[in-house]
């Protein structure tokens, strides 16, 4: 598949290309790695937290409501 936008390969690349990145991390997490944290995981990777973590993630959101009760800090980041 070609990605590329400038001889039209695929009318809507940037979506397509989402689309490969987040089939690539599931398959990533179903063989036992994770997620790049440095860049996207805020919003745009928040679905994949749950995958990942499993129960840890209850945990993370116990602690940041503890921290943050009024959730000010980052509010729907990292599936939060």
């Amino acid at each position: 598949m070609r990605l590329g936008t400038e001889d039209g390969a695929i009318p809507d690349a940037q979506a397509a290309l989402e689309e490969a990145i987040e089939e690539l991390l599931r398959l990533v997490q179903k063989m036992g790695g994770s997620m790049e944290y440095t860049h996207g995981v805020g919003i745009k990777l928040a679905p994949l937290m749950a995958e990942e973590h499993g129960y840890g993630l209850e945990v993370m959101r116990q602690i940041k409501k503890t921290l943050d009760p009024n959730n000010i800090m980052n509010p729907g980041k990292l599936g939060l």
